[in-house]
Parts: C-alpha cells; sequence; structure tokens
C-alpha cells in the first residue's frame, strides 16, 4: 500500500467508500500491516498540534514530511515543537465484516466496529438502537437482527439507547455477564483486561445475567452494578448517572475516583501507557470534569497543580509513548 494512501486515509482525504474499504482490508490483512499503520498513525498524533481547528492541507503537507520514517531528522524536530504527548486525532472507525454459524446452522453476516484511541464513535443497529462506543472499544454486532433475541457483543465501553420491543429482548454480552433489556438507556464499561464489569442504568429496567444465562440481578434506574468476574459477586448502589455517561458528550468525570482507574480511561483516549514510580500515589483520589479534546499535557498539569505527583514523558517511535508518575518530593512543594 503506498503511504500517500494511508496518508491521506488518516487525513480524512478520501472521499470514496470503496477506496476507504481497500485500505482497511489492507490494514487488518496481516499483524505487519496493522503496525506500519500504528506507526504511522503515531507520528501524525505528535505532528497535530494542540489546536483542534488546523488547517487540512497544511496539516497533510507537515504529516508528509513527518510521515517518512527513514528521515528522523524531521520526525524529531516535529516533535521538538509538538505537544508533550499524542493527542486527540480523528481517524476512521474501523468496520469489519465477519461470517459466523448460528444456530441453525446457517450463516450470517456480523460486523466488528472497533473505536481507535481518540474517538467516541456512534451507531445505528438496524433495529432503531443507537450506540455510542468509547475509544479502544470494539463492538460486535449481526448486519440484521433476524433471531428472537437481539444480540450484541461489547469489549470495552459503550452507552446503549435500546429501541423497544417487548417479544425480542436485546442482550448485550462481555467476557464475563450479560444484560438483558427490552428498551432502556444504560452504559456497561466491560473491558476484558479488567475484572469486573460495570452497569449504569440511566432509564427503564434491566436485568444481569451469567454467561450461561442464569438470573443474577435486576436493576432499577440510578443504580449501579459492579461485577467481580474472579470472585463472581455483585454490588449493587445508587448513583448520580451522569458521571457514568458524560464521556459520550466529549467529558471525563471523576468523582472521588483513585489515579490508578483514571489513567487507565486516559490511556484509551490519549494511546500512551503509563507507569507509576510509586505505588503509593496510586490511591490518589480526584473529583472533577476534564475535556477530552484537550492535550493530555494539560490535564496532567491540572493533577500536578492539585496533588504531589509529577510526570515525566518518554517518546517511543515504535509504539505508544509512555508518562511515567512519580510522588513529588515534599521539599519540592510550596
Amino acid at each position: 500500500m503506498e503511504q500517500d494512501k494511508i496518508i491521506q486515509y488518516i487525513t480524512n482525504q478520501i472521499d470514496d467508500p470503496s477506496e476507504k474499504e481497500t485500505i482497511r482490508n489492507w490494514i487488518n490483512s496481516s499483524e505487519k500491516n496493522k503496525k506500519a499503520y500504528s506507526q504511522i498513525k503515531n507520528v501524525y498524533a505528535l505532528s497535530r498540534i494542540s489546536n483542534r481547528k488546523t488547517d487540512l492541507d497544511q496539516e497533510y503537507l507537515r504529516f508528509q514530511n513527518a510521515a517518512g520514517l527513514k528521515r528522523k531528522r524531521y520526525i524529531l524536530e516535529i516533535i521538538k515543537y509538538a505537544a508533550i504527548v499524542v493527542v486527540t486525532v480523528g481517524l476512521s472507525v474501523f468496520v469489519q465484516d465477519k461470517y459466523r454459524t448460528a444456530s441453525n446452522d446457517s450463516v450470517e453476516l456480523t460486523n466488528e466496529l472497533y473505536s481507535p484511541a481518540g474517538q467516541i464513535s456512534e451507531l445505528l443497529l438496524s433495529d432503531g438502537t443507537k450506540v455510542w462506543l468509547n475509544a479502544g472499544s470494539k463492538l460486535t454486532y449481526p448486519s440484521n437482527f433476524s433471531s428472537k433475541n437481539r444480540i450484541v457483543q461489547l469489549n470495552g465501553e459503550a452507552f446503549f439507547k435500546v429501541a423497544s420491543d417487548e417479544k425480542n429482548p436485546f442482550i448485550v454480552e462481555t467476557s464475563k455477564m450479560k444484560v438483558k433489556v427490552l428498551g432502556t438507556s444504560f452504559n456497561i464499561d466491560a473491558f476484558d483486561s479488567n475484572n469486573y464489569t460495570e452497569t449504569t442504568l440511566v432509564e427503564g429496567k434491566v436485568e444481569i445475567l451469567t454467561n450461561e444465562d442464569a438470573k443474577i440481578t435486576e436493576m432499577f434506574p440510578g443504580q449501579l452494578a459492579k461485577f467481580d468476574g474472579n470472585v463472581r459477586k455483585i454490588e449493587v448502589s445508587d448513583v448520580d448517572t451522569r458521571f457514568y455517561s458524560t464521556w459520550k458528550d466529549g467529558k471525563m468525570t471523576f468523582f472521588n475516583e483513585p489515579l490508578e482507574g483514571i489513567v487507565q480511561k486516559l490511556e484509551r483516549w490519549y494511546n500512551v501507557d503509563f507507569t507509576f514510580a510509586n505505588e503509593e500515589i496510586k490511591t490518589y483520589r480526584f473529583s472533577g470534569t476534564i475535556l477530552k479534546y484537550k492535550p493530555l499535557d494539560q490535564v496532567l498539569q491540572i493533577m500536578k497543580h492539585s496533588s504531589p505527583i509529577d510526570y515525566s514523558t518518554e517518546m517511543n517511535f515504535q509504539d505508544k509513548n509512555e508518562i511515567i508518575l512519580k510522588k513529588l518530593d515534599s521539599k519540592a512543594v510550596k
């Protein structure tokens, strides 16, 4: 694949759907291609300035210069003046068609929607259900709901506004449990890498099931159910649901949340890795709202000024950049 085509794809300069599909197929055809695309994408993210309102033509020319991976002096020159970490990028969502065997041995077409770092994706399913997919999340869904149940699979975080259909329940399958609804609005945080799955109900009523379809509990509006997949235990509590769904509006809202949990969300959004130099600071708690389209260095500066922590950045041209968090020496705190 020509590098210019990949650059045009990342900078959203390709309008032809078939040409976009060709590039997506090339990316997904091998791990080598995925890695090459990721490298170019990271260079692009580092070369962008913090202000989202940029001149696309000028940005494209700048990116063309930066993306020549052999010409490292150009990359270093750009990084010298770029934001300190990867900033938000408006990359296209990956939609990959797959075929699977249904229960009646027929073959049905399914899709995989992946929302990359720095992007929130919106999707309208064939039954009218609307889905918001958070960064770093994947939804698998049929092209058309033809069976009795409307079933999707989620790895990550999504907000669902389910179209009402009393005869056909809507089921979200995760690696640890299922959520069954008829018509409602709710948020699910269900990354495979986490030990827990959180379901927050805004409207309607849902049932939490095991993956073997055994009922665990019912939920009502204003409740959060946290299911621990290791010990198979669920806790239900009353919450302000706004804290758990503002991400779909471009905000991260935290309420007395430990730093360890916050950086997991920042990693997925900004496509970086965090390392804690001191175990103690993982338990530092924060409350507040962060605009997701602000550069990460601004977010870290806010944390730095509100608690005794500092950070440094390790640039990595082959993979994600690393942000190192450390406890600030008490002598350095004024």
